[in-house]
């Protein structure tokens, strides 16, 4: 019996392959997911760039310029817009601007409008700075990561945690994706090639990803609990039937 467990709980290459059935073709892409939209406690990139240094610094954060200062956690929560509980940013000379609700490029669209009743050469940048995953389970290095693309896939994000443990499932990973009516949940299977047509290919901000283990891991992670008890077994019952002698 624990001769079947140990070879049930050993992989199999296929367990061990993405997409291992994908060969030489065209596979069918995802559809993109619609554009996030801006949240209460969303953190924004928020610049104002003219011609003149001087009236451009006077519209920004001191230094918000400077890439780094958006190097690390807290630049961008000291540098950086966050949306309020009203759904607006403050902003240097423009005041309270209201984003939420709005995609990146409507808010765009929106401080520029605000931004061109005080400037004549203005261009505005914005850019989602909380765009943040959380990863957990069975991955080399689980934790929250940062995503500074406009896009992020399943794959993308797995790399940035150290690709899957030994005992990583990677047929039934699952994506939890915080959603106005309440939390949507996607089983993913990256073995298959059917996985790029899927619609959690694309990850959004805030989704959480959560990867299972294989069955055996148990398993694995106590044999040698499992082959001390076996070798203290073995010894008692020769040591009973020598003294039985």
């Amino acid at each position: 019996m624990t001769f079947a467990l140990a070879l049930s709980s050993c992989n199999k290459r296929n367990q061990l392959l993405y997409m291992h059935n994908a060969g030489v073709e065209t596979i069918p892409s995802a559809k993109q997911p619609d554009l996030y939209k801006i949240q209460p406690n969303d953190v924004l990139y928020v610049q104002l760039l003219t011609q003149d240094p001087q009236i451009s610094a006077i519209f920004n954060n001191k230094g918000g310029g400077s890439a780094n200062l958006y190097s690390n956690d807290a630049g961008y929560y000291l540098y950086g817009y966050t949306v309020t509980d009203s759904g607006a940013v403050r902003l240097p000379v423009l005041g309270y601007v209201k984003v939420a609700g709005s995609t990146v490029p409507e808010a765009t669209e929106i401080i520029q409008k605000r931004a061109d009743e005080f400037l004549k050469d203005g261009m505005t940048v914005v850019r989602l700075l909380s765009y943040k995953v959380t990863i957990l389970g069975e991955v080399r290095k689980p934790g929250v990561y940062l995503n500074f693309k406009d896009k992020l896939t399943i794959f993308e994000a797995l790399a940035l945690a150290g690709d899957f443990t030994d005992y990583g499932k990677r047929d039934n990973v699952l994506v939890v994706r915080p959603c106005e009516s309440g939390n949507k949940s996607f089983r993913l299977n990256l073995s298959d090639k059917s996985i790029m047509a899927s619609e959690g290919y694309y990850l959004l901000p805030n989704d959480v990803i959560v990867v299972e283990p294989r069955k055996g891991k148990m398993f694995q992670l106590n044999a040698g609990t499992y082959g001390l008890a076996l070798s203290t077994i073995s010894t008692v019952v020769l040591l009973v039937s020598f003294l039985a002698k």
